[in-house]
């Protein structure tokens, strides 16, 4: 008996056949596209210049040391996406990681951008401008953590008249949820009345907790939207070169 193989047309199959077409035609012709930067400059559209340490990608030029901008960046911006995603199960084992990466993002951002800050400060000058830069960078952080704050509470409030939506006498999720925490406070106090009233303020403090925590998972959202957009606006960062042998860290 003859064994013919038949062809296969699926959807995962007709998309990997789609991915390979895109990503051949990117390999194979992207070499030959062009972009005019003008005299002494190369003039393909993306190229890894290796001798001059440049990076090109149509009009966005990218130098070795805006590698760490953008890479913290992005780090950064995974980081707070990551954290956003999370839900209400969240344990403190779940929420290390995320911060993790968040940090690293930092630090690759801060310590190149420390060394550029003090590039072209005079050596006599230095210790005067270590202090400012601690005081600029202070100031950034405060200013930060107030903005992150008025954004939480008015999104702690967005959230609570949402979900305020949902919470009447005709959401079976709401019944439910009284008729299981009735018979315990009834169990203390004996009293009706003061069952009830319990049992409201245990689902209003129930709601207050959740509009807390979607609110603090929209920062990390705007977070990470904010470290995207500002990845954007590297390449347009003034360029800071140091002469051969300066060790400009170690002062």
């Amino acid at each position: 008996r003859n064994i013919y193989p038949q062809s296969v047309h699926v959807t995962f199959r007709n998309i990997k056949w789609a991915v390979l077409v895109v990503t051949l035609g990117i390999y194979y012709l992207l070499p030959f596209v062009r972009w005019d930067r003008g005299p002494n400059a190369p003039s393909q559209a993306v190229l890894i210049d290796f001798p001059n340490r440049r990076f090109y990608f149509f009009f966005i030029e990218i130098w070795p040391q805006e590698v760490y901008y953008l890479t913290g960046l992005l780090i950064l911006a995974a980081g707070c996406f990551w954290m956003s995603r999370m839900n209400f199960d969240i344990g403190p084992g779940q929420v290390v990681w995320p911060r993790v990466v968040t940090v690293a993002g930092l630090g690759l951002i801060f310590a190149p951008l420390n060394v550029a800050a003090y590039l072209y400060t005079p050596l006599a000058l230095r210790g005067a401008a270590v202090g400012l830069f601690a005081l600029l960078r202070n100031e950034g952080g405060s200013v930060g953590t107030s903005l992150g704050q008025t954004i939480t509470e008015r999104r702690e409030q967005f959230h609570t008249l949402r979900l305020n939506e949902s919470l009447d006498s005709l959401n079976p999720a709401v019944t439910s949820y009284l008729d299981q925490t009735q018979p315990g406070y009834l169990q203390q106090t004996g009293d009706p009345a003061a069952t009830q009233q319990m049992a409201l303020q245990s689902l209003e403090n129930l709601r207050a907790h959740h509009a807390s925590l979607l609110a603090y998972f929209d920062c990390f959202l705007l977070f990470a939207a904010l470290a995207l957009g500002l990845s954007a606006l590297v390449p347009a960062m003034k360029r800071s070169v140091a002469t051969k042998g300066a060790h400009v860290a170690a002062e």
